[in-house]
């Protein structure tokens, strides 16, 4: 990369959360230290680098300090195209973030409860697991049109999808739901089974109402559990790290794990 670039080379570190800020689009840098595994204070030193150097933007208000809500960091139009050169990506790969600053907070607020339940579905996997982001796999065509928030797949081959709905009346959920199950049907996707389905919602409540409908759903259809696989948790499941967050539609008052 010449230095005219982003006025100096950048270290492997900035690089790095770069490549991070790619793949969950905003952060802040306390979250952005579970995933790495190092200290708050190391992260913050490298975005605000790279604010400095013109490639991410810091999103900060007053009124924040009194619910001690942190700022937050995005990819500016320098940082995506850098970050794609970087990376070596086609433009397209990344063309979705050149709009990073006109989301919503409620988009914005959508990606920071990706990466909490990121780091907590990572912990329990198996290792050399991956999961892939929204923004990674979006040009995939194998998924279901409307992306899930995050793909799993484990060096076993087992596979899973998974949805965050906190913010969504049910209604909604269920739709997205069939829409899962209409794609699982048209033999889209290319191995020979459908990843495990998981959808991450409000509340119990909403957990519960969930797997009801979904019960009588794939009894209507003469589908097993094990055919496809589905399973729903609560988003604050993964406030910490917990093994088995995770319900089926014939148990939803029991845990399970992920890939049992």
């Amino acid at each position: 990369m010449r230095s005219d670039e982003s006025n100096q080379k950048l270290t492997g570190q900035q690089q790095r959360i770069l490549k991070l800020l790619f793949k969950f689009r905003f952060v802040s840098a306390g979250l952005l230290a579970m995933v790495m595994g190092i200290r708050r204070e190391g992260v913050y030193q490298v975005l605000e680098q790279l604010v400095s150097k013109g490639l991410v933007t810091k999103v900060y208000k007053e009124e924040w300090r009194i619910d001690r809500k942190p700022a937050y960091y995005y990819l500016n139009k320098s940082g995506v195209t850098i970050t794609r050169k970087v990376m070596d990506v086609k433009e397209s790969v990344v063309h979705a973030l050149y709009k990073n600053d006109e989301m919503t907070n409620d988009f914005v607020e959508h990606s920071m409860k990706l990466i909490q339940c990121y780091v907590s579905i990572k912990k329990y996997l198996p290792e050399g697991s991956d999961i892939f982001s929204k923004t990674e796999i979006n040009r995939f065509t194998q998924f279901p049109k409307n992306r899930p928030d995050m793909y799993i797949r484990t060096p076993e081959g087992k596979e899973a999808i998974v949805i965050i709905v906190d913010d969504k009346p049910l209604y909604i959920v269920r739709k997205r739901l069939d829409e899962i199950i209409t794609h699982s049907e048209d033999g889209g996707w290319g191995g020979d089974n459908y990843p495990t389905i998981c959808f991450i919602l409000k509340d119990h409540s909403a957990k519960y109402s969930f797997l009801y409908t979904t019960s009588k759903k794939l009894e209507s259809m003469g589908l097993e559990e094990s055919e496809l696989p589905i399973l729903a948790a609560t988003l604050g499941s993964f406030d910490e790290p917990v093994a088995s967050p995770w319900s089926t539609p014939l148990k939803p008052k029991e845990y399970v794990k992920l890939f049992a």
